[in-house]
């Protein structure tokens, strides 16, 4: 029964997969709203992130192996204050192939729950080696 309920599953990934991914010039498409993490009632935008990113940006005890960590947030538009992007960028890193590690991240409040959610996020790298000093999605060797 287990293997059945997993293929479902993936079948239902897949399906949703494609229905976000789908363009049809024709027809309009619904989109799916995707919610990567949701915050707490309260809780600010960079708060948010932050619980996100805990475990990515210390340890345990809150310290992290970085010189500098930046962190900035803009509204989406001059009098739009329920969208926003937020960026934080860790650098000065203890690592021979990374000069800065950074997370971009769109954001937006459910007016229903009154918590700010996390739409999408992405993750780059600023590498110490090689021609381009760019970011790139590619992890740095």
């Amino acid at each position: 029964m287990k293997p059945i309920l997993n293929m479902a599953l993936l079948g239902s990934t897949l399906l949703l997969s494609s229905l976000v991914m789908a363009e049809d010039t024709a027809t309009a498409v619904t989109k799916v709203d995707v919610v990567i993490a949701k915050g707490k009632v309260g809780q600010a935008p960079v708060q948010v992130v932050y619980d996100y990113l805990a475990d990515r940006i210390s340890d345990e005890y809150g310290v992290g192996e970085y010189q500098n960590l930046h962190i900035s947030q803009k509204a989406a538009g001059a009098e739009d204050f329920h969208q926003v992007a937020l960026e934080v960028v860790q650098s000065g890193l203890m690592d021979d192939a990374i000069a800065s590690q950074r997370y971009r991240f769109v954001m937006s409040v459910n007016e229903e729950a009154k918590v700010w959610q996390i739409k999408s996020v992405t993750q780059d790298w600023q590498c110490r080696r090689g021609k381009g000093k760019a970011w790139t999605q590619k992890p740095c060797k």
